[in-house]
């Protein structure tokens, strides 16, 4: 029987540019996903790669991202970016579909502010579920669904191991992008936000359970606000992505895949 590979992608805003270079190794060396969870950037991500996107395609797409195209600006009462623009956004280059639509198991995660607990879109708009996922706190005004209000999912799981899980797979590849700490600017409430965000997130990323690989590239001297990195962080997710591949095709194989429980790799 075949094992049916799950991936799960991390939050981080701008960071995110680097699971589509981990995206690339998998595909070019035909690694089949059977999953994908996805938190905030993670989740704009898997839902491209739930609706059959290659990574080629995607990168096409996500180089037209900036923050005036993922938000106008309001008046700050709930958030400084009408957050909708998120949502309109997928559902320009995928179309109105509903989670059950897409091609392999999806699930987003987000987070009611009120309650504090976690909540997981399965099923639903897609568009509605990635934009409550991507949510920063203070950056994006929240999602208001059902009778909740949602924000970024990171605030509760940043890296949705468990949630992947949920899907059906056997083996999951979790992509951990941990925001840098060193030269973040904070010379506006935007990049203080983000920045007060980014160390929030990255202490609940520490703590976060392993997954049968993880990769956690090199984000050194980068941060989770310039889409001008875009292309760095590609490149260090390529990296990243190949140095875990050894070990990724070692549990594939099913001789050994019985005898191995965990595999943890950090090109950090």
């Amino acid at each position: 029987m075949k094992t049916k590979i799950g991936l799960a992608l991390s939050g981080g805003a701008v960071l995110g540019f680097a699971h589509l270079g981990v995206i690339k190794v998998l595909q070019e060396r035909g690694i089949k996903i059977d999953c994908v969870a996805g938190t905030s950037a993670g989740s704009l991500v898997g839902a491209f790669l739930a609706c059959g996107y290659d990574w080629r395609r995607m990168w096409e797409i996500g180089r037209s991202l900036s923050w005036k195209v993922l938000g106008k600006v309001v008046f700050p009462k709930k958030g400084l970016l009408d957050g909708s623009n998120i949502k309109k956004f997928v559902e320009l280059h995928l179309g109105k579909k509903d989670i059950n639509d897409l091609k392999i198991p999806y699930a987003a995660v987000a987070v009611d502010i009120a309650s504090g607990e976690e909540v997981v879109f399965k099923e639903g708009e897609v568009g509605i579920a990635v934009q409550a996922s991507c949510s920063i706190p203070g950056i994006f005004t929240p999602v208001e669904w059902k009778g909740r209000i949602l924000l970024d999912g990171g605030l509760k799981n940043f890296v949705p191991i468990d949630v992947c899980r949920s899907l059906g797979c056997d083996y999951v590849i979790a992509v951990k992008l941990l925001p840098g700490t060193e030269n973040r600017k904070a010379d506006n409430i935007f990049k203080i936000l983000l920045n007060t965000h980014d160390m929030i997130v990255r202490k609940i990323a520490e703590s976060s359970p392993k997954a049968d690989v993880d990769i956690i590239p090199d984000l050194s001297g980068l941060n989770s606000y310039d889409f001008f990195q875009a292309e760095e962080l590609f490149r260090r997710g390529e990296e990243a992505g190949r140095k875990a591949l050894p070990y990724i095709m070692e549990i594939l194989k099913p001789s050994i895949w019985k005898k191995i429980k965990k595999r943890f790799f950090s090109s950090a």
